[in-house]
């Protein structure tokens, strides 16, 4: 889940995105020559149910630091089609660590979501988050103000079928620990705006966003509106074999809010990178 559990990335973290980089770079001279089939195959039917594991270096959700500057997360999920339109998966996120210091927390977190294929361009989606750390640890099913779970309500419409490269999203917290200093039920909304730009010739998608809180929020931690996540995604798709493939991704964020580091200052900008590894 979602909380001002907020640090900073690291020389370890650069690391790892210099060799998310040198991957990206390094696979744009490769042509995909592959000789053509003998003759046409159908595609067989997709599946219902899928499954992957991403690896992310550091967690950042809309723009927050919810993971150790020094410790990698692993986030399995799972989603299985129910019809052509309704969806439902999982979510988690941990960083295998039980290390309780202010700056170094341990993190993990439990989701679920329900979604619903209105339109297609109109997508709306109804998000469970769970979370649990050292210093904040709730009961599971506790949607108090002392609690650590939440209910989000989202809008996601994507104009790519219409054959623009937009999409926009509108997320308010509709119940869970959401409250504000008056004790009252906060309502804490948070939009996105995105524009993806493709380069075919060397496979690369570039995402250019920006999110922001929209109202004062406990839950996010912000004093009003307040761009929380602005920045450019680079994302490439890493052909292994002819069946199988690892998107990987390195992006630039800058929270108008900031983040603290490991020494306790507040930081705006931030450098992040991750793959993932489809298991069906």
């Amino acid at each position: 889940m979602k909380t001002n559990l907020i640090t900073k990335t690291n020389l370890n973290m650069k690391k790892i995105v210099i060799i998310l980089a040198l991957v990206l770079t390094s696979t744009m001279t490769f042509a995909q020559d592959a000789p053509p089939a003998a003759a046409p195959v159908a595609d067989p039917p997709a599946s219902k149910f899928t499954a992957s594991v991403d690896v992310v270096f550091p967690y950042l959700w809309r723009g927050i630091l919810l993971n150790s500057a020094s410790k990698v997360a692993f986030q399995p999920y799972a989603s299985y089609a129910i019809t052509d339109k309704l969806t439902a998966g999982v979510w988690g996120s941990t960083n295998f660590s039980n290390d309780d210091k202010t700056y170094s927390l341990s993190y993990n977190e439990f989701d679920w979501y329900v979604s619903y294929q209105v339109t297609p361009i109109v997508k709306v989606m109804l998000s469970d988050y769970y979370y649990d750390y050292p210093t904040v640890r709730g009961s599971y099913f506790d949607y108090s103000s002392n609690g650590t779970q939440a209910l989000d309500l989202s809008v996601l419409l994507n104009f790519a079928d219409k054959g623009v490269p937009l999409d926009f999203q509108w997320n308010t917290l509709i119940g869970g620990n959401d409250y504000n200093s008056s004790g009252n039920r906060n309502f804490s909304s948070y939009t996105e705006a995105g524009y993806t730009h493709s380069i075919a010739s060397v496979g690369l998608d570039l995402r250019v966003f920006a999110g922001a809180v929209v109202n004062e929020s406990n839950y996010y931690v912000t004093p009003g509106f307040k761009f929380t996540n602005v920045g450019l995604n680079i994302a490439k798709s890493i052909k292994i074999s002819d069946s199988y493939s690892i998107p990987v991704f390195v992006r630039y964020t800058y929270n108008e809010n900031g983040n603290y580091n490991t020494s306790g200052d507040l930081k705006k900008n931030f450098i992040s990178g991750g793959m993932t590894f489809t298991i069906k």
